[in-house]
């Protein structure tokens, strides 16, 4: 349902990042900024060092065509910086002042986010084109990033790839891991102790086809991201383990973040015989029940097979923000462009 609500709206030429109350961290190609929206002031803050692909990073749609782009900034335990981008992690120096290359990426241009363990290991999935189901891998650093072991491996013919891995806020060492794509191949499950073991509570069809879960103390939200069949917004009851269709959305919900209380989840324009809608949309709700669409754009006119989806995708958020922050990816009017919001809550 729409809803009608009183809100500012304010267009960046940037790529929000990260997001606090304090400060954002935002990027335009392959340079970092800090950015403080009560004034408007964009500051310097670091660069990707020794990377060939900063200056594919600087134009638009070569930053697009070659997947050249930071697609996720971190903030760690430590106080430390951590990024992702085409092929490889990056790990901010304080001595250097910049971002310097800390692991190559194999599989894919990239994994779809990084996962810091309440101990402080990091984790990746393995994410890649696999219509094969080659055996695909949990990677782990126990050393903020500087060496890489394998903690998992799902096996041949068991899935296509890893959607994300997500410490669950309200279970101690729990982490949740999404994999996708075909029915078998949907696993939504967890590990309490660092991936020795899996526990695969959901496997098996499109409704259990997560890429970034929301948490609440009762219940895990989701949305669905299936070109089979209609996508909705789905909850877990963390008690009863009952699944429930909350709301339908008009596409694949690939991204989503939590802002506070404050949950956004977005469409992306990914065509196929039930997603026929061609704008990415921005639901939100501020208690996981009730979804209200705020915005929407439609995809631009370059073809989404070398030029991206059209999308609608979130910073990480740190704490609570008064803003609703997003950045689009081949929409029309929003192309890595940023948008805030400050809406009345």
């Amino acid at each position: 349902m729409k809803q009608t609500t009183r809100h500012s709206r304010q267009k960046h030429c940037f790529v929000a990042l990260y997001v606090s109350d304090g400060e954002w961290i935002v990027a335009r190609g392959y340079r970092l900024y800090r950015y403080n929206p009560e004034t408007d002031e964009l500051t310097y803050f670091s660069r990707l060092a020794g990377t060939k692909n900063a200056l594919l990073a600087c134009f638009r749609l070569t930053r697009r065509l070659f997947r050249a782009e930071i697609t996720h900034l971190y903030h760690l335990q430590s106080g430390g910086w951590m990024c992702i981008a085409r092929k490889a992690l990056f790990k901010y120096n304080q001595e250097s002042g910049l971002f310097e290359k800390c692991h190559d990426i194999e599989k894919g241009s990239r994994p779809m986010n990084l996962c810091q363990g309440p101990d402080g290991t990091i984790y990746y999935g393995e994410y890649c084109y696999n219509p094969q189901r080659r055996p695909m891998h949990i990677m782990q650093s126990k050393d903020e990033g500087q060496t890489w072991q394998v903690a998992y491996t799902f096996g041949d013919g068991e899935i296509n790839h890893i959607h994300g891995i997500f410490s669950d806020p309200y279970v101690p060492d729990r982490m949740w891991v999404a994999t996708g794509d075909d029915d078998q191949a949907c696993i939504f499950g967890y590990t309490e102790d660092g991936f020795e073991t899996l526990v695969r509570q959901y496997q098996g069809n499109q409704q259990y086809r997560v890429c970034v879960p929301l948490f609440t103390e009762r219940e895990i939200i989701f949305a669905t991201d299936s070109q089979y069949e209609q996508n909705y917004i789905h909850s877990i009851d963390r008690l009863t383990g009952e699944v429930r269709n909350l709301q339908p959305i008009q596409g694949s919900g690939i991204y989503a973040a939590q802002n506070g209380q404050l949950m956004m989840v977005s469409t992306t324009v990914e065509p196929s015989s039930v997603n026929l809608d061609q704008q990415s949309h921005l639901w939100y709700s501020r208690d996981g029940h009730q979804w209200h669409e705020l915005t929407a754009y439609k995809k631009d006119w370059l073809p989404c097979t070398y030029f991206q989806f059209g999308s609608i995708r979130f910073p990480h958020y740190e704490g609570e923000s008064p803003y609703i922050v997003f950045t689009g990816r081949a929409l029309k009017g929003l192309d890595q462009q940023t948008m805030t919001i400050d809406i009345e809550r």
